[in-house]
């Protein structure tokens, strides 16, 4: 198999690369176009199909490990070139591409000419979506924050409603956590809260998401699990940070949560959903903290859920 390695220099003009005319009116098209978004997916659309106009290649890919991008357009095939993107210092990532004959040395210089236009548009596509992720990340602990649980939770109730699909919510609250700052300190704390996210996001799914709610509150969204299968999560959860050993200033801190979990209904909407939860963990503290209630089961009467 090639493996052909190139650096991208965007600094070199299109007049230097002696590109004719008719190039030139194209690629100032491609670069007006590549302007029109700031996702990096379909800047890199824009750009391949362009480039798919000049050197015929069966697929692309993107990689940016840094930033979780490992995107594919296309089958990939045995013989590729790949190009290192850089701007100034920054690295931006790689990007390949595959065919099942050998790409010319004319072909190559092709599309680096090409891809002299691709490197500003996503790096701005890159900074921006860095920049959103940011404003609904928490500072603190790397969760979702409230923000971003909003505009969520909002998408997917919506979504369970039309496809009819399950979808449930833990709600969850780290049990005599003022102690545990009064004790320990609040840095001590803060720990506690990067840990907790830790150990929930290893024991999640892919698609699962969890936020921030507020102080030691925390959401979990269960997209396609019902009522049974959120209980089962919630119990599973609450086992591991009962079993997980914080240690501060040498001592060792128990840790432990209430969790409340509510599925949504035709009738929910995102504020009954929360709720819901909400009045389960408020029974899972009055049944004596450290255990599960499902609104589902027990709107009544507190009982802990097992695994």
């Amino acid at each position: 198999m090639d493996n052909i390695d190139q650096y991208i220099n965007p600094t070199t003009t299109l007049e230097q690369l002696g590109i004719a005319p008719a190039e030139l009116q194209q690629s100032l098209k491609l670069a007006g176009l590549l302007q029109t978004s700031l996702e990096v997916e379909s800047v890199l659309n824009y750009f391949l199909q362009a480039a798919q106009q000049v050197v015929s290649f069966d697929a692309a890919i993107y990689t940016f490990e840094a930033d979780k991008y490992n995107l594919k357009f296309g089958k990939e095939q045995r013989h590729r070139c790949s190009y290192r993107l850089r701007l100034g210092g920054e690295f931006l990532g790689e990007l390949f591409f595959t065919r099942r004959r050998r790409f010319s040395e004319q072909e190559m210089q092709n599309l680096e000419n090409l891809m002299g236009q691709l490197i500003y548009p996503l790096r701005n596509a890159i900074w921006y979506q860095r920049a959103i992720r940011a404003a609904k990340v928490d500072s603190l602990t790397g969760a979702h924050n409230r923000a971003a649980l909003s505009e969520t939770l909002e998408r997917e109730v919506d979504l369970a409603h039309r496809h009819k699909t399950a979808m449930s919510i833990l709600l969850f609250d780290l049990d005599h956590f003022k102690q545990i700052n009064d004790s320990y300190g609040h840095q001590a704390g803060d720990e506690v809260l990067r840990e907790t996210v830790e150990i929930c996001n290893q024991a999640l799914r892919n698609s699962d998401m969890l936020f921030r709610y507020g102080g030691e509150e925390f959401v979990v969204m269960l997209p396609g699990v019902n009522a049974k299968g959120a209980a089962l999560v919630a119990e599973r959860l609450r086992n591991m940070i009962e079993k997980h050993v914080f240690v501060a200033q040498q001592k060792t801190i128990p840790v432990t949560m209430s969790i409340g979990t509510a599925s949504v209904t035709l009738k929910d909407k995102v504020e009954n959903l929360i709720a819901r939860a909400d009045k389960a963990l408020y029974q899972a503290k009055h049944a004596g903290r450290n255990c599960v209630i499902c609104a589902e089961s027990a709107p009544a009467t507190a009982t802990a859920a097992t695994a």
